[in-house]
């Protein structure tokens, strides 16, 4: 779903809500150059080069800025450079393990994701302005979901692309918690700072834009604060999001190798170990039976289906 200034927002922004598999872009269609934040699955690049091709209508892309560097939103890179032979700007504190490619600080693979390699150019850190679309954006840090992520911060219009920190209705995982980092205070640091500001249009890394600031701010203090306090319920979710995501990607999983596949992940164990100590088949089965519960998956057959 494309949404153009009509929307609510000015001449040059364009935003492009995608799904829970690949994140929303926005594009900057600015004067001087065309500018990309965030591109989306790696299985997705396809359509998402096709949807870019199709909104730059002949004109170059000059550079992508990831928000973060989690598979969801750096997944188009390696292929949108290679059509455009554009930049990549990340931000600074995952520079170094992204230009070393180093798989244990990326985490790619605890969760079972996948990522196509990509070059960075450049680093953008807290406080850097960039221009997107013929507006300056002011770069925030925003750890919390993730500890190297980056707020973009617009103030002529009160814009902000707040990537996953704040959803219309939550955030993402908070994932540094399952690796003894402060990860719920970061988060709450940062819904605080995005408080501060004049924010009057969220351009979320998942889901529609939104407008009601405070309501969204309301619902992630009340949902981080449920976290705190259970946070075995936390780890509970990001189990049930690990599974989602496998599925969304794949669409169905046999139900005979779905223990091995899933229940061996690195972060799945962690946090069995850290909070439940069960079997992997039944850890599986009672992850799969949530999903099947929620909507969200269905048994047909012999495979669990994404719905």
């Amino acid at each position: 779903m494309i949404h153009l200034p009509a929307n609510g927002l000015p001449d040059g922004i364009v935003f492009i809500e995608r799904d829970w598999l690949s994140s929303n872009h926005v594009l900057g269609l600015g004067h001087a150059e065309t500018v990309l934040v965030d591109t989306g699955y790696v299985s997705h690049r396809q359509t998402t080069v096709a949807i870019i091709d199709r909104l730059l209508a002949g004109r170059p892309l000059v550079r992508i800025v990831n928000s973060h560097a989690h598979s969801d939103h750096v997944g188009g890179n390696a292929a949108l450079k290679s059509r455009y032979g554009c930049e990549i700007c990340v931000p600074a504190g995952i520079f170094d393990a992204l230009l070393g490619w180093d798989e244990t600080r990326l985490q790619y693979a605890a969760l079972g994701q996948a990522c196509e390699r990509f070059h960075p150019d450049t680093g953008y850190a807290s406080g850097d302005t960039l221009r997107i679309g013929d507006l300056d954006w002011r770069a925030l840090a925003a750890p919390g979901h993730d500890m190297d992520a980056l707020l973009l911060h617009e103030p002529g219009h009160g814009l902000l692309i707040s990537a996953d920190a704040l959803w219309e209705n939550g955030f993402g995982i908070v994932f540094p918690e399952f690796y003894g980092e402060p990860g719920f205070a970061t988060q709450a640091a940062t819904l605080d700072l995005i408080d501060s500001l004049d924010v009057r249009v969220v351009i979320p890394g998942h889901g529609p834009l939104f407008f009601d600031v405070r309501a969204a701010l309301t619902a992630a203090r009340a949902r981080l604060a449920h976290f705190r306090t259970y946070p075995e319920r936390h780890a509970n979710l990001a189990l049930r999001v690990g599974l989602v995501f496998l599925l969304l990607e794949r669409r169905r999983m046999p139900l005979a190798g779905l223990a091995q596949h899933y229940g061996h992940l690195p972060l799945v164990e962690r946090i069995n170990r850290q909070f439940y100590q069960e079997e992997t088949d039944a850890l599986t089965r009672r992850v799969a039976a949530a999903l099947v519960r929620s909507g969200t998956a269905r048994i047909d057959g012999e495979a669990l289906v994404a719905v």
